[in-house]
């Protein structure tokens, strides 16, 4: 099972997605519908399927994704680190869509990853969340054709992850949301603490994002002198 890691899953995006042999692609119609980023329903993110980061336990969180049987398959888990993986059940081709990572000493779930069919516009997250805090900018095309920019809304918990094309293109309201991720808001902090981010500059082209200087960079760490 592939890990994921908080921090690379804000600044790497191969990392996280990466496996063993070629790499899946980043847009995908086998990927899972999911509206719940804009509908709430069934409830509203940094929820989904009703796992919540940092309320939800992680074997909570597996129950939830075994009962429902018609939307989620082929559950894969471990509890050392605790993890899940799990894809969509609703389409015959149903890829790999969702993971959750859980903290080892609360038990409590800490992230929650979702590949997700594209279906939901940029134009339609500034809709409903404003703009975005920040953004995280992949410096590495993930293909030949496909490159990713996350826009990052501390206070809600979510990093929400872009494809406008390739790594010549340009960001437009109606590039599609192709991966989320929901933090526990609270300890987003952290998260800041360990991240290069950029400002929201609208609608510009990804090598004009990608040359811009981060507002927020790693605070560094204090080594103890011996």
């Amino acid at each position: 099972m592939r890990t994921l890691s908080i921090l690379l899953a804000l600044i790497v995006m191969g990392t996280i997605l990466a496996g063993c042999g070629s790499q899946p692609p980043l847009k995908s119609v086998d990927y899972l519908d999911d509206l719940s980023l804009i509908s709430d329903d069934p409830c509203a993110a940094p929820c989904f399927a009703e796992i919540i980061p940092g309320k939800t336990t992680f074997a909570d969180a597996v129950a939830k994704v075994e009962a429902n049987k018609t939307r989620f398959k082929d559950l894969q888990k471990q509890d050392n680190p605790p993890q899940a993986a799990w894809a969509d059940g609703s389409k015959a081709n149903g890829q790999a869509c969702c993971q959750v990572t859980a903290n080892a000493n609360t038990g409590l779930v800490d992230a929650i990853l979702i590949r997700i069919a594209p279906n939901v516009t940029v134009k339609q997250i500034l809709a409903k969340y404003g703009d975005p805090e920040y953004v995280s900018v992949v410096q590495q095309d993930y293909s030949s054709d496909e490159a990713v920019i996350g826009l990052v809304y501390p206070k809600t918990g979510n990093v929400l992850w872009v494809m406008p094309g390739n790594g010549s293109s340009d960001l437009d309201e109606n590039d599609p949301i192709v991966l989320a991720l929901y933090f526990d808001p609270a300890a987003f902090g952290d998260l800041l603490d360990t991240a290069t981010l950029s400002k929201w500059e609208g609608f510009k082209t990804l090598a004009a994002y990608r040359a811009a200087t981060p507002i927020v960079t790693p605070k560094p760490t204090l080594t103890a002198t011996p």
